[in-house]
Order: C-alpha cells, then sequence, then structure tokens
C-alpha cells in the first residue's frame, strides 16, 4: 500500500511539473519580439489575439556542422483565435533564415530555435518559436 500512495504522489508531482511547464501565457505586443515553448500562449490584448505554439511538426534543417544539398525546412503548428475565431495554422521556415507569413490580418515573423547540429538532438522540450507579430 506505501508503495502504491507513494507512486501515486510522484506521479501528481511529475504531472503537475509537466502541466506547469510550457502552459503559461505570456503577454505580448505587437512589433515585440517574444518566444514560446511547446504549449505555451502569447496573448497580444490590444488586438484581441492569441498565439499557442503547438508543435513542431517537421524539421528537416540541415545541421550547421554538414554541408547538403538542401537547407532543409521546419514546420511549426500554430492555434491562433482573433478576435473570437479560432484557426490552426501550419508556418514553415526554409532552412536557417527567419521568415514571415501573413495570416489573417497579422504578419507573423519568426524563427524556430534550437538550429540542428548533427552531433546534438532536439528534443521537443527544447524548441523555441521566436516571433514578432505585426499588421501589414
Amino acid at each position: 500500500m506505501r508503495k502504491l500512495i507513494s507512486l501515486l504522489l510522484i506521479l501528481t508531482a511529475v504531472s503537475l511539473m509537466i502541466g506547469c511547464t510550457g502552459s503559461k501565457t505570456i503577454e505580448a505586443s505587437l512589433n515585440k519580439q517574444f518566444e514560446l515553448a511547446i504549449g505555451q500562449t502569447a496573448s497580444i490584448a490590444s488586438e484581441d489575439l492569441e498565439i499557442k505554439f503547438l508543435d513542431v511538426t517537421a524539421d528537416s534543417r540541415c545541421p550547421k556542422d554538414v554541408q547538403c544539398p538542401w537547407a532543409g525546412e521546419v514546420k511549426c503548428l500554430l492555434k491562433i483565435t482573433a478576435n473570437g475565431s479560432t484557426q490552426e495554422v501550419e508556418l514553415t521556415q526554409p532552412g536557417s533564415s527567419d521568415t514571415g507569413e501573413t495570416v489573417g490580418n497579422y504578419t507573423y515573423r519568426f524563427n524556430v530555435e534550437p538550429y540542428p547540429e548533427s552531433t546534438k538532438e532536439i528534443k521537443k522540450d527544447d524548441y523555441r518559436l521566436v516571433m514578432t507579430v505585426s499588421k501589414p
């Protein structure tokens, strides 16, 4: 019985820690850079806009210490809620350059970090979406 209670306490603590990381909403502003971890949301209150970084769906970028015939790309899945309307959007960053995409009334300039290295594995928790939102 003690082992079961101990196991339940450990599982509860781990689930609370997982629930706390990445779930925090940050306050952001138009034209100001911010950073999101997977599962984290940015709120731009002045625009009634929320951006949640859901996942990195693909990362084929050529590692910086390797020569490749193609630079590759990384794809990020976002949930964007603007004025009460929600949509899922996949943004694509080619190679190592930051890029921008216009969705609705906003332009999203973004960069996905870290950049791959051949000797290091990128775990989902390591990804960060560095973004600036502006109006075109």
